[in-house]
């Protein structure tokens, strides 16, 4: 039997609220930033929230995911100065579907709708005709993000799109490691986009009562009360070829809770389990492990569930592992926010510095682990866990550590 192929991570780039480089958006993150602003992209008088983390930045694409992903993948591929035959390149994108601009989608409403409150199809035909060139599969499909990376850099090896809600993102970058490591492909451009600070989503988000009505993001602390809806591209080029890497992601591991739609399994059994089977595929013990990148949503009952699936599988180690959340400063990015993780965790290895969980100020004391608050922490880590857990009970968990 062959043995596996160790994947090395060569380049990472991001384009954030914050900023259009990852170096950048990483040096307000330090200092404690937060992108989180009243919405001005469109009049949130209504909703349950009217906070996000936005760019606010205009592109002429219809679909926004596109921008994002092409941003924070050429960042990744410049840095990663990877060479392979495009047969050997793949891309592993986590991406929901895509939608138009919010004014195409309510112009589209206002079509279909008939005098009398009924879908009526000759008003709809007539009256949707402007909109015509602007939806299309390049819009509506989820794997056009993928497509269009795909196209750009020349990437002829397996494309795929991995679309399971807020761990898409992480479960991508599984997806990438996996064909590395058995030598379908020799490299992988992989991670994820959200595209989500919009009228719909964050009117579906508010029906779930699951947005902070506060409009405040603070992982972890005693008085949150949901998450903030935010957006962005986070990718990273892997590589089966060392290079210069100092960094590699050494373990994955998924699971399903099949508990609930939109609820955790209560017991955190899930979250445990794709975490251990992460450990075990890195063959690292947890106490190696010096950080947790955590899920951290800010809603009451995740981020208790998941304190408790992490001191259930590091144990006494959870009381050394330092612990934050990128939600509290750059929103949760849906499909995009475990690919953002990701990066958190190469950060922490690399720069031997843990970013904070920015919103965080008076500690939950039953989400007990060593927090990061206010400002980055230097320390030295070893490795790194970390997590994402979706919509359904899918969750998805990479183990990452440093190479000399």
């Amino acid at each position: 039997m062959t043995a596996r192929r160790r994947v090395y991570v060569r380049g990472v780039g991001a384009f954030t609220p914050l900023a259009s480089t990852w170096p950048a958006t990483v040096a307000q993150l330090a200092d404690g930033a937060c992108a989180i602003r009243e919405i001005t992209t469109f009049d949130a008088t209504g909703f349950p929230s009217h906070h996000a983390a936005a760019i606010t930045e205009s592109f002429p694409e219809e679909d926004r995911r596109l921008p994002y992903a092409r941003i924070a993948a050429r960042e990744a591929r410049e840095r990663a100065r990877v060479d392979v035959a495009p047969s050997r390149l793949g891309v592993f994108i986590g991406a929901e579907s895509g939608r138009g601009r919010w004014q195409t989608v309510l112009g589209l409403a206002r079509a279909a709708r008939g005098p009398s409150g009924a879908f009526d199809h000759a008003q709809f035909a007539r009256d949707a005709r402007p909109f015509a060139d602007r939806i299309d599969a390049s819009v509506l499909s989820p794997s056009a993000v993928a497509a269009a990376l795909a196209e750009e850099h020349g990437a002829h090896g397996p494309v795929s799109t991995v679309s399971l809600a807020c761990a898409s993102g992480s479960a991508a970058i599984v997806e990438a490691v996996r064909a590395i490591r058995i030598g379908e492909i020799d490299a992988a451009i992989c991670g994820g986009v959200g595209a989500d600070v919009d009228p719909l989503m964050l009117a579906g988000f508010g029906l779930l009562g699951i947005l902070s009505p506060r409009g405040i993001s603070c992982p972890f602390d005693a008085h949150r009360d949901g998450f903030i809806v935010g957006e962005g591209a986070a990718m990273l080029v892997l590589s089966a070829d060392r290079g210069d890497a100092t960094v590699e992601i050494a373990g994955v591991g998924r699971s399903l809770d099949a508990h609930h739609l939109t609820a955790p399994d209560p017991e955190g059994d899930g979250a445990a389990r794709a975490m251990s089977a992460a450990l075990r595929d890195a063959n690292v013990d947890p106490s190696a492990i010096g950080y947790v990148q955590a899920h951290g949503t800010s809603t009451p009952l995740n981020d208790r569930i998941e304190v408790a699936a992490i001191r259930a599988v590091l144990g006494a180690s959870a009381d050394r592992a330092f612990v934050s959340s990128s939600k509290g400063a750059l929103g949760h990015w849906v499909a995009g926010a475990g690919a953002l993780g990701a990066l958190y965790a190469h950060h922490a290895i690399t720069a031997q510095e843990v970013l904070p969980t920015a919103g965080l100020v008076s500690p939950d004391p039953a989400c007990n682990v060593p927090h990061v608050i206010g400002r980055a922490t230097r320390t030295p880590i070893e490795a790194v866990l970390a997590n994402s857990f979706a919509f359904g009970g899918a969750n998805s968990c990479l183990v990452m550590r440093g190479v000399a």
